[in-house]
Formats: C-alpha cells, sequence, structure tokens
C-alpha cells in the first residue's frame, strides 16, 4: 500500500515492479494540466532525479516545451560575496518544471502499469500492523492490507502519526512566497540566488522569457510583501534581485507556504516506511526537498528488490537498510540548509563577515565548487 498519490508516492508505486501496489489518495483523479497558465509552483529536478523519471518512463510524458533547464547558477551573499556554478557543456545543473505537470506524469505512467492500481478519493482514517500485515481503514469503510504500507503522505503524515514514528519538528518561522513573472531580458538558462537581511531569494527559470521566485523570508517580512499591490510587489522582486533582468510583471498568484525543519529519526518499523516530506522536511534554500524524496524511491526499491529469499518485503531488517542508505544524505542536507538559514538570518555582525567570506573561499577554490555540486545532482 502506497498512502499518499503525489510524485514521490506514485514514483515509487511505478518503481516497485516487482510488487502489486495500490495507491490510496484522497482527492479526485487530476486532470489534463491547462495548455497555458504555468502552475504557480514548480521543481528543480537534480540529475539523478530526471534520470529516475526517465528510468520509469515518466520523464518522456513531460512536454519538453514546458521543462527548462538551467545550465548556470549564481548565489549573492549579503556583502557583495558571489559563487557561481556552471554545467558541462551541452549538460544541466538541474531542470526547472510544473508540479502539476510533474504529478500528471507520473500518475498517468503509473495509471499505465499493470502491477499498480489507484484508489482516488480513498480517504484513510486509520492505519496500523497486524502480525505480518500493514492495514489502512478508509472512510468508505473498506480495509486495505498488504505486506508493506509506504507513508508518501506528506510532512503532516497521518501513517507516521498513527504508526507512533517518532520525529522532531521545529517551525523557522518563515514562509516562502512563491510566484511567476515575465521578465524584460531573457535569462540565459540561470538560476540566482540572493542570501539577504531579509531571508533568501530565488530566480528559477521557466520556459521563455518567465522566471518562478521562491522568497524565504520571516512571516512578518511575508506579511508586508503580501500586503503590496502587484506593480508594488514587482519592484520589491526586482529590486531584491538587482534588477538583474530588467522589469519584471506578475504572471501568476502569490501563494504562501510556511517553513519548518522535520527530522525522523528512525522513517521505519516493522512493515512500514516513510518517504518524501512524510520522513523529512527541509529548509527550500537549497531546492533539494522532493530531489530527497525521488531518491528515498530509489533506496526503498533496491533495499526490497535486492532482499534474499527468507525475507519478505516489509521485513524489519530489509526497511532499516533503507534507512540506513539515506541516513547520510538527508542528515547532511538538513544540517546544511538549516545551518545557512541560521547564518544569514542572524543580526550578528561577526555572521555577517563569516558568511561572505565562506561564499568567497568557496567560489575560488574548485574542488569545494564541484563537492557542492556533486550533492546537488544527486
Amino acid at each position: 500500500m502506497v498512502a499518499g498519490g503525489g510524485p514521490v508516492g506514485m514514483a515509487f508505486a511505478c518503481a516497485a515492479s516487482a510488487c502489486d501496489v495500490r495507491v490510496l489518495e484522497a482527492s479526485p483523479s487530476r486532470a489534463a494540466p491547462a495548455s497555458d497558465d504555468y502552475d504557480v509552483r514548480v521543481f528543480a529536478l537534480s540529475p539523478g532525479t530526471r534520470a529516475l523519471l526517465r528510468d520509469l518512463g515518466a520523464w518522456e510524458r513531460l512536454d519538453a516545451g514546458r521543462v527548462a533547464a538551467v545550465r548556470r547558477m549564481e548565489v549573492f551573499g549579503d556583502g557583495g560575496a558571489h559563487l557561481e556554478f556552471s554545467a558541462r557543456p551541452g549538460a544541466a545543473l538541474a531542470w526547472v518544471l510544473e508540479a502539476g505537470r510533474l504529478a500528471h506524469a507520473l500518475e498517468e505512467q503509473a495509471a499505465s502499469l499493470s502491477h499498480v492500481s489507484i484508489s482516488h478519493e480513498a480517504r484513510a482514517v486509520d492505519f496500523g500492523v497486524a502480525g505480518s500485515i500493514a492495514w489502512g481503514a478508509l472512510a468508505s469503510g473498506e480495509r486495505v492490507e498488504g505486506d508493506l504500507l509506504v507513508g508518501a503522505d506528506g510532512p503532516d503524515s497521518p501513517v507516521r502519526g498513527r504508526i507512533g514514528i517518532a520525529f522532531e519538528e521545529r517551525p523557522y518561522e518563515e514562509s516562502a512566497l512563491v510566484a511567476n513573472f515575465e521578465t524584460e531580458h531573457r535569462h540565459a538558462d540561470t538560476a540566482r540566488q540572493w542570501f539577504r537581511e531579509d531571508g533568501v531569494l530565488a530566480w528559477l527559470p521557466l520556459p521563455g522569457p518567465r522566471i518562478s521566485i521562491v522568497w524565504s523570508t520571516p512571516n512578518a517580512n511575508a506579511d508586508a510583501l503580501q500586503a503590496l499591490d502587484s506593480r508594488a510587489f514587482e519592484r520589491r522582486v526586482r529590486e531584491a534581485g538587482g534588477a538583474a533582468l530588467g522589469d519584471l510583471r506578475l504572471v501568476s498568484p502569490i501563494a504562501r507556504f510556511p517553513l519548518r525543519l522535520i527530522r525522523v529519526a528512525q522513517p521505519v518499523a516493522e512493515r512500514v516506511a516513510l518517504v518524501g516530506d512524510a520522513a523529512h522536511a527541509v529548509h527550500p534554500l537549497a531546492g533539494q526537498g522532493i530531489n530527497l524524496g525521488f531518491q528515498d524511491v530509489r533506496a526503498l526499491c533496491d533495499a526490497i528488490q535486492g532482499r534474499s529469499a527468507l525475507e519478505a518485503v516489509g521485513d524489519l531488517s530489509v526497511l532499516r537498510r533503507y534507512a540506513r542508505e539515506r541516513r547520510e544524505d538527508v542528515t547532511a542536507m538538513q544540517f546544511v540548509t538549516d545551518g545557512l538559514d541560521r547564518l544569514f538570518t542572524t543580526g550578528r555582525r561577526g555572521a555577517y563577515t563569516l558568511r561572505n567570506l565562506g561564499l568567497g573561499l568557496v567560489d575560488r577554490q574548485p574542488w569545494a565548487k564541484a563537492a557542492l555540486a556533486r550533492r546537488a545532482m544527486r
């Protein structure tokens, strides 16, 4: 059973080809994306995630005209420090695409596979484990059973809560403001990010003269930004980015997401495994949340496929191998993103000097830049 039919849950359903998989999703079936409007929420997918989506057959279902390659990235400190990354010729650091189109492509692919069944409007009211069976109770009265329950049901995971898997949650007292803009000048396939006193602002390229912005900022400043009219908000975003792309025109609503850190020391129990935001939530300043989830999928499927003939799919020994495989990557990403957020949100003068000195040092050390790029490209 997979609780949650978002991109990570559907990716696991596709990848677990040696098992019969039933996906339980509370929402109705997704309609095909509209041809014109861009989603306000986008994802930056790493090369490792793109490789997984290709292996699953979902990448080819995406409209290539709605995917933007990121071939260069520029990072700016608040004291003049500057860091640049460039992809090898013909390659990309990441690909930016709309959340709805990614979800639809994965659901379409999952629905085409004989080992997957998808139950929409299947609202679960309880989960549990009885002996060698994991079960879910639906609002309709149906009881669903399986050898393994995969919780892909988001940061407020009902699976995690019902099974009693311990976790630590810490709100950042920040929000991410997300919106799309048309730009006066072309972005040249470049993503830009500014570490500022009022938060972290990212500009991600979209196809054509468009960008998606993510402004992670303290809640008080998010309130003030949301209170601006469209033209004033356009000016604030343009000025915060040093008018790098000339004038900006808002072409979407402004969405807001609260930010929090979620740590799950042991994301597995007998017959149960958590993936994606149910297993970890990170600050979005590195844009790696969705990529961590997709790599969870790969690692969990590898553990299941690599089990011995004496082990069942949901045995704790199998699931612990998955947890060990993911621990270093998730812990490192949470350490880096949480540390950077603390470093750039503190008002202490010493931190101001340290963070800008650090950016400059990394930019002058090819090995350090290469190490950061390797981790981000997983």
